[in-house]
């Protein structure tokens, strides 16, 4: 396994690198989840989460056509047998459990705005108005300035993976909050080797980093 180690870098370094680059690799994202909304209180937890997605979603080193994806998920201290959430900012409608995340969940196309989300839960038939805040400040730099970041950290993997102008590699940016906003960024192969690396969205430092396998 290649271990690519260098200094951690600050954001604004990662973002004048980023432009600098010969080849644009914001053409190769499959996935770039840039909003967060987040609600948790009264035994609820809510995850509204907005992306530019390939679909259909594979992770095989080909970046397909992408398009606005929301996805919602619901966690209940309480077991309940139907679920449904909507909103003025988009449809929404019935939602399905998922006994492998322990949570309701329901995704569709497009992407609701702003910096809080209004939304309606109905839990078997009660309903409940809650209100999801965005994650993001004017201080978290943008998924593509993350991946400036990481290009500079491991500009070996980059080289390697770049032929003629062209990666062969397809990238994942998702925008992650956990008591502050930091990024994953995945660089898939056509072997489905995945190098992954953790980003502080305030710093661009490089906070951790590992390689697998799909």
């Amino acid at each position: 396994m290649k271990i690519y180690r260098f200094a951690p870098l600050v954001a604004a370094f990662c973002i004048a690198a980023g432009c600098a680059a010969e080849v644009n690799y914001g053409e190769y994202v499959s996935e770039n989840r840039y909003g967060l909304y987040l609600y948790e209180d009264d035994g609820i937890k809510i995850k509204l989460s907005t992306a530019k997605k390939e679909s259909p979603f594979v992770a095989d080193g080909i970046c397909g056509k992408t398009g606005d994806l929301t996805e919602i998920t619901v966690k209940t201290e309480k077991s309940h047998s139907q679920a449904q959430i909507t909103s003025q900012s988009f449809t929404g409608g019935d939602m399905s459990y998922l006994s492998a995340r322990d949570a309701w969940y329901i995704s569709f196309g497009g992407a609701p705005e702003g910096g809080e989300i209004k939304v309606t839960l109905t839990l078997d038939g009660e309903k409940t108005d809650y209100t999801l805040q965005s994650v993001l400040t004017d201080e978290v730099m943008s998924g593509e300035s993350a991946l400036g970041c990481v290009r500079e950290h491991a500009s070996g993997l980059f080289e390697e993976l770049t032929e003629n102008g062209t990666l062969n590699a397809e990238i994942f940016i998702r925008l992650l909050y956990d008591g502050k906003c930091f990024y994953y960024v995945g660089v898939c192969d056509r072997e489905g080797r995945i190098n992954a690396f953790l980003v502080d969205g305030q710093s661009g430092k490089i906070v951790a980093e590992r390689e697998h396998r799909m």
